[in-house]
């Protein structure tokens, strides 16, 4: 089989949609007697499954019959390779395996295939061995490969990669490639071992490192072994070493010896395994911390984006130090997700790439995208968790103690409303006080001595309507939340003392210097602002929608970010246009992010003249000023 008869399998396997002829031939850069061609083959290769489905639309897969197919194939032990990357990799195999090389006629007759394809899957692995350092010698008929045994054995990782349509390895192809029919359960043993020692798993990674000790254990029954590379290993990798060594003992009988073990708990602890909370390791180099936080200080200054978490920094700092390790030894760690993660999330991905771009110049390493991948995965996951904080909301749930009710109710809680209420304690007991609770809304089975729009009162098993009830509070008990945080935000930069009401003026100058004067009461100006602030106006008019004007001076000297303003029931001129609001922006280079945010949204209030016209009417006073902000910027 050619390359171009796995390319056309893989374009069915892409898409539900029948492809005429034309269309693969145009993909495939062949001719539509070729594509005939290939799935005459194909269909023959794999008779009597009919894995490819003709009509006059052209061409489709019969998924269940292709995936039998070759379920069919890799449980036959001893099956002849048929796709060139499965051919591929057993050539390399045999090359690896022998000191006086491989005649090329004899790989056809083995194979069952003509010298001239080959002679292609000859090129296809040159292709590759030269990536990784390994020389493919031909004299006359005859194939050898020059290189050490750390580059052979990173050649037979990249080509079993190269076999994978998903990017995720298949456990049990590598199993039976490598002779190792109990691996599956050496993982199962690996991973209930690393958890009783409290590690915590990566489990995109673990399978990469399984085909690496698959590899060693083939190698070294070959009498094949890595050089001496001696690397103090710290006391949890030291528990780790007792792992390997028992497991790969008791499974697959072969002893590794100190080398080999070393390699391979290297690869484990900088890949795949993290130390639990209670272990020494746990925490990052004082290094790769100060890279990290860094990086992220970084990211804040160009996207505005606050990553400053001592969970994230420590998180990812211990990350950083596996990766400028496995970057040392030009071992980076593959990620099966790294298309979908790129593709799905370009913004994280981004960042990612930025932090990628920060830890190379810091540490001087390359980094590639499998590796920024990892690094977008726990940049992914901490704004997850920082959006699902937000959202949830906080609730006490009161259910009497009676055997295990109450644990039934927190399981079925989480389970059903687990993205819309986080628990943050459950009350057993029957004489509930108002003072029990330090939640926003009460989810209870009983009835409560006392009421509030905050509580919930449900059926110990819980219906549908009772979720629907627990929704409807969540959703009025966010709704609380925001406007307090919007009225928050607002008390921060609007005061009694700089709020007015139907302030007559004879200028925009008259205005500002009125509007001024109560900022320099308060020590947050002076007079230089002030002038700068008419300088700034008689420059160009800071009417930037219709109805409001925002002077402000062109610099951030403000002792503090705070607005006066001034609402008038009647419209004034101002220059060219007409207001009824005057907002006078004292800038500060403190703060200046969040009250850009609050900035922009009472612009973009006031630009709608439905809601300025409601901000007008009622702010009769500075309290009813804020309650109405507030109910039109939520709006």
């Amino acid at each position: 089989m050619s390359d171009k008869y796995t390319g056309l399998l893989e374009l069915l396997r892409a898409s539900d949609e029948w492809l005429p002829a034309s269309t693969l031939a145009e993909r495939l850069g062949v001719s539509t007697r070729s594509v005939r061609s290939y799935v005459t083959a194909a269909k023959s290769a794999a008779h009597p499954f009919d894995i490819i489905a003709t009509s006059s639309a052209g061409y489709r897969l019969n998924r269940d019959a292709y995936f039998a197919y070759r379920a069919a194939f890799d449980d036959t032990p001893g099956s002849i390779p048929s796709t060139p990357r499965e051919r591929a990799h057993h050539i390399a195999h045999r090359l690896a395996e022998s000191t006086v090389g491989v005649a090329i006629d004899e790989l056809a007759s083995d194979l069952h295939v003509s010298v001239p394809t080959i002679e292609s899957d000859v090129k296809r692995i040159r292709a590759i061995a030269d990536d990784v350092g390994v020389q493919l010698d031909r004299v006359d008929n005859v194939l050898t490969f020059r290189a050490d045994e750390p580059q052979l054995r990173r050649l037979l990782s990249t080509l079993i990669h190269e076999t994978t349509d998903t990017g995720l390895l298949s456990l049990d192809t590598i199993a039976k490639r490598f002779d190792l029919e109990s691996l599956v359960e050496f993982k199962t043993d690996l991973i209930e071992r690393l958890d009783y020692h409290h590690f915590i798993i990566n489990e995109y990674g673990i399978d990469a490192v399984l085909l690496h000790l698959a590899i060693a254990v083939d190698r070294v029954r070959q009498g094949q072994t890595l050089p001496a590379d001696y690397q103090p290993l710290d006391d949890d990798a030291q528990v780790v070493v007792g792992i390997v060594r028992d497991l790969v003992k008791r499974h697959f009988d072969v002893d590794l010896g100190t080398r080999e073990e070393g390699y391979l708990v290297r690869q484990l602890v900088t890949r795949i395994i993290t130390p639990g909370t209670d272990s020494e390791s746990a925490r990052a180099d004082p290094a790769d911390r100060e890279t990290t936080a860094k990086a992220l200080d970084l990211v804040h200054d160009e996207y505005l984006i606050e990553l400053r978490n001592d969970d994230l920094i420590e998180r990812l700092a211990l990350h950083v130090g596996h990766l400028v390790t496995r970057a040392k030894y030009e071992s980076p760690s593959r990620n099966p997700l790294q298309k979908s993660i790129k593709a799905s999330y370009p913004l994280v991905w981004d960042i990612a790439v930025f932090i990628a771009s920060t830890i190379q110049r810091e540490r001087e390493i390359v980094i590639d995208e499998d590796e920024i991948s990892y690094i977008a995965l726990h940049i992914g996951s901490h704004l997850e968790r920082q959006a699902q904080a937000k959202n949830r909301v906080s609730a006490t749930i009161v259910s009497p103690s009676y055997y295990d009710v109450h644990i039934v109710m927190r399981e079925s809680v989480e389970k059903m409303l687990g993205s819309e209420v986080s628990i943050d304690s459950v009350i057993t007991r029957t004489d509930v006080r108002p003072t029990d609770i330090a939640t926003e809304i009460v989810i209870t089975t009983i009835p409560l001595p006392f009421e509030s729009d905050s509580i919930v009162l449900v059926q110990p098993f819980l219906t549908e309507n009772d979720v629907d009830a627990v929704r409807k509070v969540a959703a009025r008990a966010r709704r609380i939340r925001r406007r307090s945080a919007i009225r928050e935000q607002l008390l921060k930069y609007f005061q009694p003392e700089t709020f007015f009401r139907n302030v007559r003026f004879d200028s925009p100058e008259d205005m500002i210097r009125g509007l001024g004067a109560s900022l320099i009461s308060l020590g947050i100006i002076d007079e230089t602002y002030i002038d700068s602030a008419i300088e700034r106006e008689r420059m160009s008019s800071t009417v930037f929608v219709d109805g409001l004007a925002v002077p402000h001076a062109m610099s951030m000297t403000a002792d503090r970010p705070t607005i006066a303003i001034a609402v008038n029931e009647d419209s004034s001129e101002w220059g060219e246009h007409k207001v009824n609001v005057v907002a006078f922006i004292a800038f500060a280079a403190s703060g200046r992010d969040e009250f850009q945010s609050v900035f922009e949204q009472i612009v973009d209030v006031f630009a709608d003249r439905t809601r300025m016209n409601e901000v007008v009417k009622n702010s009769t006073t500075f309290e009813k000023f804020i309650d109405t902000l507030v109910h039109v910027i939520e709006l």
